[in-house]
């Protein structure tokens, strides 16, 4: 019982280790996806302040410009002119000093660049295409605040490009006579240098459904351009009022975060977005190869490996005093039973399923005793061994016996028949004898075979000594016309002797199939010829007159009963 209750306990074990890699798992996991969302919402905040650092370089850069003399003296006399046409010269004049002024901002500089006056209208442009007489940039807001007298920066969508835009007011003689418009193009080149400031983050500027610029991380499973390009449709359905997202699953290995840029442009849906790579584990057996070298070093291993094996060792000690040894125990016993050194299994040292193995085995050995039968291998039956060899005593085989009354009890004791007195000079029929098949003086009622198992007969009287009718005294003369009828008796009696026996035989057959016994080979011939060699031996030991025989089981066999009448 103790080692079933074990298995139980080693399988539970089993399920709760199962269990807890399963939850450990789960655990690791959500806490990647939870770093993951954490590190993202950095990253967003972290990309808004290099933003507006790089914003605050470019307004630092452009400072040369709005304070060279070229410039303001230019622009002054834009704003001064008052509807009259601004000579070439000083166009042509300002546009070669921005230039210049523009490429000492080396990585800096602009590809778009604007000098306007106090009143937005262009004055002079360097990139792009060129712009059409009397056109400015008044109503843009980040032009309206310079030349309010604010530094500011903004995006611009310009020419289906996105741009990044400072503004510097121009300042001559106290006041605002213009400003500085400097503006980069939002490529793969600002994206990656933006992205070297985030380790490990994918970045990407889109407008709408497309994705205008990015760069990948140079790490494992980054998140790639295609990837940051297939979410924003779904990411712009799941802005907030703010214009940004929550970290949303890019595929199964990646998570991505989509924000709006400041400014003007973001009612044109122009924003940015930050993607990072995550690993979940694929199963619990991952956990160990994923987990750091430094970290497997702190188990505990004895413990891990030495209570394993204690209880696998105690499972095996369990069986054995379960099972194994009460087992050999059983089957020492058994092979000294066959030894003859035992007579019986002792049960007193048997446990369990053993001690009913043990009690079984001895019930059959006292049966197989009881009916003197053999235990060993099980042959054809023999009717010679159930009634008895014809030789022997009344008693027969295993299976044959006489009635259980005062006659069977003991053989019967009665006067032989008496000799046959003197004749007449005619000869007689004289009386059969007793050997070697004594026939009886008259044929007695033969009383017919009950069914199993049938009441024993009665005893009948014993038959008269004289086998003649006394009213036939005066007949003597005719004791010679006497001999046709005992010849007549005896075929009778054989008759009934035939007749007796079949129905014995069909009794007999019948119960063996009753009790589940082969019936294969055994003939009435042979049958009939075992009862007639012991209904002689019978007739011929007690001195009866007739044999009657009786089907009957015992213990769970066809047997039968020899019945002597006298």
């Amino acid at each position: 019982m103790l080692s079933r209750f074990w298995y139980f306990l080693i399988a539970a074990l089993a399920g709760v280790g199962i269990a807890a890699a399963y939850v450990a798992q789960a655990s690791v996991d959500q806490q990647s996806s939870l770093r993951v969302e954490e590190q993202l919402r950095r990253d967003r905040a972290e990309l808004e302040l290099w933003l507006r650092y790089d914003a605050r370089e470019r307004l630092d850069g452009i400072a040369p410009m709005a304070a060279h003399g070229d410039v303001r003296n230019a622009l002054r006399q834009a704003t001064t002119r008052r509807g009259r046409p601004l000579d070439d010269d000083v166009r042509d004049s300002l546009g070669t000093t921005l230039a210049r002024l523009n490429q000492q901002l080396e990585e800096s500089a602009a590809q778009l660049l604007f000098a306007v006056d106090d009143e937005g209208a262009i004055v002079s442009q360097l990139g792009g295409s060129t712009p059409p007489a009397g056109a400015g940039l008044a109503e843009f807001p980040v032009v309206r605040r310079a030349l309010d007298g604010y530094t500011t920066d903004d995006f611009w969508v310009y020419n289906d490009a996105l741009y990044r835009v400072a503004a510097r007011p121009v300042i001559d003689q106290g006041r605002y006579v213009g400003a500085i418009v400097h503006c980069v193009e939002v490529d793969s080149t600002l994206a990656q240098r933006l992205s070297s400031r985030i380790p490990g983050a994918s970045l990407g500027f889109f407008m709408r459904e497309r994705l205008l610029a990015g760069h990948a991380a140079s790490v494992s499973g980054a998140p790639g351009n295609q990837l940051m390009e297939a979410k924003a449709a779904e990411a712009l359905e799941q802005m907030d009022e703010d214009g940004k997202t929550n970290p949303i699953d890019l595929d199964a290995n990646s998570r991505g975060i989509y924000s709006l840029v400041r400014g003007s442009a973001r009612f044109s849906q122009v924003g940015y977005v930050i993607a990072r790579p995550y690993a979940l584990i694929g199963s619990p057996m991952q956990l160990f190869q994923k987990t750091p070298d430094d970290v497997m070093g702190k188990v505990f291993w004895p413990i891990v490996v030495g209570l394993p094996l204690l209880l696998g060792l105690l499972g095996v000690l369990f069986l054995w005093l379960e099972r194994d040894r009460p087992r050999n125990r059983l089957a020492a016993q058994v092979e000294q039973l066959a030894k003859g050194q035992l007579q019986r299994v002792d049960e007193g040292q048997m446990r369990g399923a053993m001690r009913r193995i043990a009690a079984n085995l001895n019930e059959g050995l006292e049966r197989v005793a009881g009916t003197g039968a053999s235990p060993g291998t099980k042959k054809a039956a023999d009717l010679d061994e159930i009634l008895g060899p014809s030789g022997g005593s009344g008693s027969g085989g295993g299976y044959f016996g006489f009635a259980e009354d005062d006659g069977a009890a003991e053989a019967p004791s009665f006067d032989p028949p008496a000799p046959p007195a003197a004749n007449p000079p005619g000869p007689p029929v004289k009386p059969p004898t007793p050997a070697p098949r004594p026939a009886p003086p008259a044929p007695a009622p033969t009383p017919s075979a009950a069914k199993p198992p049938p009441p024993a007969p009665p005893p009948p009287s014993a038959p008269d000594p004289d086998p003649f009718d006394d009213d036939d005294d005066d007949d003597g003369a005719t004791m010679v016309a006497q001999v046709p009828e005992e010849l007549l008796a005896a075929a009778a009696e054989q008759d009934d002797e035939q007749r007796h026996f079949r129905e014995v035989y069909e009794q007999f057959i019948e119960m063996k199939r009753q009790c589940g016994e082969a019936t294969a080979g055994l003939t009435f011939v042979k049958f009939s010829g075992t009862l007639r060699k012991n209904k002689a031996a019978i007739v011929q030991k007690h001195g009866v007159s007739d044999v009657r025989f009786t089907v009957y089981e015992k213990n769970g066999k066809a047997a039968l009963k020899a019945t002597p009448v006298k």
